[in-house]
């Protein structure tokens, strides 16, 4: 398709308008896939049952949302894909094809894939991470620990204390359900 808008008509705003919220939306899919999927449903477990009010009430809205961990990764995939094929579609009418390619791409990597990823943010703050890093590395060893308290632990223990694995089934059943 040829470039039909035109700078400073109304039509060339509205596609403007629609590309960067597409760039923006699919940063946005792109974010929330690397950190909703890296959380723990053991932790967010404990947490909602013995975390402090505030860590209770977000783990609550959260635990469903991840529980369904393969329903959560297509949706988010989906919709990211969607945003990324879209947005050559409005910058056909504003450049050529190859331009809105070039564009297209370029935005996508940057703005809906390394920035909000990665990149940006060791840079900002590179300079004040790596020496606290350092100095916790000195202090605290290389290892990294998950502590609980004493109520967490508790939940943790009662949750998978009362399973028990059978290799007859290849999983955990629970102590009622082993015991007949």
């Amino acid at each position: 398709m040829a470039v039909e808008y035109r700078c400073c008509e109304t039509d060339f705003f509205i596609h403007i308008l629609i590309i960067v919220l597409l760039v923006v939306f699919a940063g946005l899919m792109s974010g929330l896939t690397l950190g909703l999927m890296s959380m723990s449903l053991v932790d967010l477990e404990v947490l909602a049952k013995s975390g402090t009010p505030k860590d209770r009430q977000h783990a609550a809205k959260i635990l469903p949302v991840v529980k369904r961990q393969h329903l959560l990764l297509c949706t988010l995939l989906i919709c990211n894909a969607a945003a990324m094929e879209a947005l050559p579609i409005f910058l056909d009418s504003l450049v050529t094809a190859w331009g809105a390619i070039l564009i297209s791409v370029t935005l996508i990597l940057l703005f809906g894939e390394i920035i909000p990823q990665s990149v940006f943010l060791v840079w900002i703050c590179f300079p004040v991470a790596y020496p606290i890093s350092k100095l916790l590395d000195f202090l605290l060893g290389h290892g990294h620990v998950a502590l609980f308290r004493r109520a967490e632990l508790k939940t943790l223990v009662n949750l998978h204390g009362n399973e028990i694995y059978d290799p007859s089934v290849g999983r955990l059943l629970g102590w009622k359900r082993w015991r007949n």
